[in-house]
């Protein structure tokens, strides 16, 4: 239960940290230039080379006034230019506007000085103040989007997770459901056999193990004892109950049960190898029944190599099948025989 919690406390956490990393990253300006290329060298005397420059705003908020200013050992025209609103005067390049994501080319035509990238000083805007980018290959992707593209391709993973353990959960419901009869019958703690290589030999309503019948130790005063039994008989007493499971083995495999019970201090284990497409019993003794009346079995169950674990058989003896636990003089004086039992 606490992990849980602390498993959901994390995840939120996480989910509110990455949108607000998200939504700052977001709304991060990005302005750049980049430094000059060589767009047409000159060709004589008579003509100028001409460099591209790319002013680039890569972020989610529009710029004005964005300035692109120019060492003043250079003499520049601009030659052409992708917008409208562009001027150069006094070495500083002059753009009105550049609209989110949007990339502004301009042709510089150099006509005195050397102009390489040491002779772009700064490029900004009236709310920011940008980035020199050697080449245009060199400015950035928008912070916001790949922060988003980051979040959903490290999310694809937990989300995966989740989905498959939302799939099991409700694979195991429907399991459950199917189950009904084996639970409405007493037995708990059913996830692990639901998935086993046991289950497949049964069908909804049968389980390996059901409870025969229950007998007082002071019936067995004409009949042979358990064999299981001789070495704790004599600490037994006369009203101790003795629960008569059957184990039914329809796999192809040895079946191996180990039954005890819970919560009974000393109670020793019980087990069972029985052969395969065979039945066999397996009793159990119960000294002293609970003071809520329900007396709780665990039972560990082994195919191969593979062992289920916390099986659990709850019951009320008192009010199993509508009768109370009696006496073999008493129930051949009532006349109701308790056994068997389904179980």
């Amino acid at each position: 239960m606490l992990i849980d919690i602390l498993e959901e406390i994390t995840v939120g956490t996480v989910i509110v940290l990455v949108s607000s990393m998200i939504a700052w990253l977001y709304h991060i300006r990005q302005l750049y230039a980049s430094a000059p290329v060589l767009f047409q060298n000159a060709a004589d005397d008579s003509q100028y080379p001409v460099y591209q420059l790319v002013v680039s705003n890569r972020g989610n908020q529009v710029e004005d006034n964005v300035r692109v200013e120019l060492d003043p050992s250079i003499t520049a025209t601009i030659a052409a230019s992708s917008i409208a609103d562009v001027a150069l005067a006094d070495h500083v390049i002059h753009i009105g506007r550049i609209h989110k994501k949007q990339e502004v080319n301009l042709l510089l035509q150099i006509r005195s000085g050397i102009f390489d990238s040491s002779k772009i000083l700064s490029v900004s805007s009236s709310e920011t103040a940008g980035k020199i980018c050697k080449t245009p290959d060199h400015i950035p992707f928008n912070y916001g989007v790949s922060a988003l593209i980051i979040s959903l391709l490290i999310g694809l993973f937990p989300v995966l997770y989740y989905t498959g353990q939302i799939i099991d959960y409700v694979a195991d419901k429907l399991d459950e459901r199917n189950l009904t009869g084996v639970s409405n019958l007493g037995w708990s703690n059913l996830d692990a056999y639901q998935e086993s290589e046991l289950r497949k030999s049964y069908s909804d309503s049968e389980f390996p193990v059901r409870l025969l019948g229950i007998r007082k130790k002071s019936d067995y005063k004409d009949v042979a004892v358990p064999e299981s039994l001789k070495d704790i008989w004599p600490q037994l007493n006369p009203n101790s109950l003795l629960l008569d499971y059957e184990i039914n083995n329809k796999t192809a495999s040895d079946l191996g049960v180990l039954a005890f019970r819970q919560g009974a201090y000393n109670a020793p284990p019980f087990y069972r190898n029985v052969p395969p497409m065979s039945r066999a019993a397996i009793i159990i003794p119960v000294r002293q029944v609970p003071a809520s009346g329900n007396i709780r079995m665990e039972f560990m169950f082994r195919l191969h190599d593979e062992w289920l674990e916390r099986i659990d058989h709850t019951f009320n003896p008192a009010i199993l099948d509508g009768t109370a636990v009696q006496s073999q003089d008493e129930r051949h004086s009532s006349g109701k025989l308790r056994h068997p039992v389904s179980g």
